[in-house]
């Protein structure tokens, strides 16, 4: 029984590796954060530092002149730049007055053109190349209504003359000329 218990106080627990076993206790540290190069002694530190500065010095030293002859060239090209965006915006401004000066004469000419009083209202029939106005076909029907034409006759006139519908659809009939003839 005792073999019992232990068993089962014990099957909870993970089994824990080896490598862990003797820091169970102790608290992890970390590794150092120096590397071996900051580890040496400070003399000699400095003094392999001071021909590393040197070296870097005259590196420097060799790249001034360098460095001041293209700040030269960037300010010449910058000044190219600047040249050329102003020509650019001189160039859209004379644009921009030429359009104005075009719709200023369009306008101008516009107010002094004298157009027709009256369009005449377009059917089917300016499409179709006989250039009939409804105004006129409903001046023809009311003619031959006022001559004593039928409405057949009338529809018999219009197909003959080739003249379509108002809408383009279809041909003259007795009744389209008599429900015309009642709007009228």
């Amino acid at each position: 029984m005792n073999d019992f218990l232990k068993n089962l106080r014990n099957s909870g627990k993970k089994e824990i590796s080896s490598v862990r076993k003797n820091m169970d206790s102790n608290y992890f540290t970390p590794g150092e954060r120096r590397t071996p190069k900051d580890r040496r002694a400070s003399a000699f530190n400095r003094s392999s530092a001071i021909p590393e500065k040197k070296a870097r010095r005259e590196d420097i030293e060799d790249l001034i002149p360098v460095i001041a002859e293209s700040t030269i060239q960037l300010v010449k090209e910058m000044g190219r730049i600047a040249a050329v965006s102003e020509m650019l915006m001189e160039s859209q401004i004379r644009q921009q007055n030429a359009m104005a000066d075009f719709f200023e004469s369009l306008k101008t000419l516009m107010k002094n053109s004298q157009g027709p009083d009256e369009m005449p209202i377009a059917t089917t029939s300016y499409a179709s190349g006989t250039h009939y106005t409804k105004d006129d076909i409903i001046s023809t029907i009311n003619r031959m209504r006022d001559q004593g034409a039928t409405f057949a006759t009338i529809a018999e006139y219009l197909r003959d003359k080739g003249i379509p519908t108002f809408s383009g659809r279809g041909h003259w009939h007795a009744q389209t000329i008599h429900r015309l003839c009642k709007q009228i």
